[in-house]
C-alpha cells in the first residue's frame, strides 16, 4: 500500500502523469548527452558521441509525446 494517496480526481490524475513524464524526458536527454560525452572523452571516439545524442532526441521525444497526448485528452463527464 503506497503512503501517497492515490487522486481520485482525473485532473489531479494527469498533473501527476505530466510531472512524472517530464521528469523522464529530462533524465533521458540529459542521460543521453551526459554519457555520450563521458564515453567520448573515455574512449576518444565520437560515435558514441553520436550514440548519446540520438538517444537524447529519441527519448525526449517519446515523452514529450506522451505529455501532449496527457495535454490534449478531453475530459468525459
Amino acid at each position: 500500500m503506497s503512503m501517497q494517496p492515490y487522486p481520485r480526481n482525473p485532473i489531479e490524475k494527469r498533473k501527476q502523469e505530466v510531472r512524472k513524464n517530464s521528469r523522464n524526458a529530462v533524465v533521458s536527454v540529459g542521460g543521453g548527452i551526459v554519457g555520450g560525452a563521458a564515453l567520448w572523452l573515455v574512449f576518444g571516439s565520437a560515435f558514441f558521441m553520436g550514440l548519446g545524442l540520438i538517444i537524447a532526441v529519441v527519448g525526449g521525444f517519446y515523452y514529450y509525446n506522451k505529455v501532449q497526448k496527457i495535454i490534449n485528452e478531453k475530459d468525459r463527464y
